[in-house]
């Protein structure tokens, strides 16, 4: 067991963002790693999440079910890191898995965090980044979105926004394994090819294009029963005025919007939801961890055949790259976006 205090390396939030957010708005300090007191341990990251929903906790206002991040402050992800050195349960070698600072190594306890605590997997688990994307938030997101607040039938048509960014791609998968007809959107034309030749998506389109009601209106005549929001604008007006007569809505997410001075812009069109007996559910993961991941895990467990690529980013230096990354669709590949530290 390694004694005293070392230093490590963190990053911080350096200013609040104005737009959309550059590599100079984080800063990398010096912290002291004190070493761990009982019940806790010492952890090495080897992968670390980018997220957009991490913008949000940018702004200087509203997106109030998590706490934001003001200048100066330390930056958190999900990460998957090794144990290498412990006063808890958790035994050395093993891998964690949760929330944790964004720092090249961190001290940590199984009761870090209320509502989902840190998960331990054995030293020698398979493909553990698998929690990382698929197994971890992100899935997670997408199996509430799709398996508890969406659920598509055989025979509907179901539209899912930023589909080849990780919440969408596997909610367009959940949507084809319950046999419903999938159309998707993507900001450039590789994630969209990728779209239909890897996921087999029936159409994919431009959420950028000035005319994607019509371009929607084209492909889904009879209308979207099932809209998974992630983007807002230009392509969630676009699905409302689609919604077939008691279509749903469940919105995810708006990124598209995350770096405009209204983030929280409601759709002018809103009020057609009521004359479409059209129904919206928002919803956010932050409570949904008691009563549904054990759920999710199961249901995960028995898909061997999931779709669920990373789209690495390599070394602790390039995380504000990597987070930059996600609101700029030339830089982007498909899947969940990570930072591989070692």
């Amino acid at each position: 067991m390694r004694s005293g205090a070392a230093t490590v390396r963190a990053w911080h939030l350096a200013r609040t963002p104005r737009g959309c957010p550059v590599p100079e708005d984080f800063a990398c300090h010096r912290v002291p790693l004190e070493a761990p007191g009982p019940g806790e341990a010492w952890l090495e990251p080897h992968w670390l999440s980018v997220d957009p929903y991490m913008r949000t906790r940018m702004q200087p206002e509203g997106y109030d079910y998590l706490t934001r991040w003001r200048p100066g402050d330390a930056l958190s992800a999900w990460g998957l890191a090794r144990v290498i050195a412990s006063r808890s349960a958790w035994r050395e070698g093993d891998w964690v898995v949760g929330h944790m600072p964004v720092a090249e190594r961190c001290r940590l306890g199984p009761g870090a965090s209320p509502d989902l605590p840190p998960l331990t997997l054995p030293a020698d688990t398979p493909s553990p980044e698998r929690w990382l994307h698929a197994r971890g938030m992100t899935g997670f997101t997408a199996w509430l979105a799709m398996r508890l607040y969406g659920r598509p039938q055989a025979g509907e048509t179901v539209l899912v926004s930023a589909g080849a960014g990780a919440v969408g791609s596997l909610a367009i998968q959940w949507a084809h394994r319950a046999g419903a007809r999938v159309i998707a959107t993507a900001g450039n034309a590789a994630r969209r090819d990728w779209l239909i030749g890897r996921l087999g998506v029936a159409a994919a389109l431009d959420h950028h294009d000035s005319g994607i009601a019509s371009r929607l209106a084209d492909v889904a005549p009879e209308g979207i029963d099932l809209s998974i929001e992630n983007v807002g604008g230009d392509v969630f007006e676009a699905a409302i005025e689609a919604l077939a007569p008691g279509g749903r809505v469940v919105l995810c997410g708006l990124v598209g919007q995350y770096n405009s001075p209204e983030p929280r812009r409601a759709p002018r069109n809103l009020s057609r939801l009521t004359a479409a007996g059209g129904h919206l559910q928002p919803f956010v993961v932050p409570g949904h961890e008691a009563a549904h991941w054990e759920g999710f895990q199961r249901e995960m467990a028995r898909w061997e055949e999931v779709v669920a690529p990373l789209d690495v980013v390599d070394g602790f230096t390039g995380w504000p790259r990597a987070f930059c990354g996600l609101f700029n669709d030339d830089v982007r590949g498909v899947g969940k976006r990570v930072v591989r530290l070692r």
